[in-house]
């Protein structure tokens, strides 16, 4: 299991390289601020660094388009010095954790797959930049008709 946060942490901080590159720095308020320690890791591993968890929110925000007050106790435009980042207090924060469980568990069984092109599963990969998971298909294109 503990592989599998690994490689998730791994996948992420990857990804997070791709999106911050096309996202604007954080706010207007401490954009390089991290939490000297880390408090109230459930799911991912407890000795995770203040740089990787901070990579790693970074990429969910921009997965979702959301800011931290999103999962985290907060106001917008206020110093995330000022964030209660351990606080449970937003059903949204246990949200998430079920949601990384989730892909966790789904890339942990993608590796059993004996393909060339093992799938991998992330925030993106349903958020698409959206705190709204598009649960619709899109429409069907037209037919096109043959005609003799």
């Amino acid at each position: 299991m503990r592989r599998a946060i690994v490689f998730v942490a791994a996948v992420l901080a990857a990804c997070t390289a791709s999106v911050m590159a096309q996202q604007p720095a954080a706010g207007p308020a401490e954009p390089d601020w991290k939490p000297t320690e880390i408090k109230n890791l459930t799911v991912l591993p407890k000795d995770t660094s203040p740089d990787d968890v901070m990579k790693i929110m970074r990429a969910w925000n921009a997965a979702l388009s959301v800011d931290c007050v999103f999962c985290h106790v907060g106001q917008i435009g206020k110093p995330l010095s000022t964030f209660d980042f351990a606080s449970d207090n937003k059903k949204r924060k246990e949200v998430s954790r079920v949601m990384l469980k989730a892909s966790m568990a789904m890339n942990e069984t993608f590796k059993t797959l004996e393909t060339d092109d093992t799938p991998t599963v992330q925030c993106s990969t349903c958020h698409k930049r959206s705190r709204h998971v598009d649960a619709d298909l899109p429409p069907e294109k037209p037919k096109v008709e043959e005609h003799d």
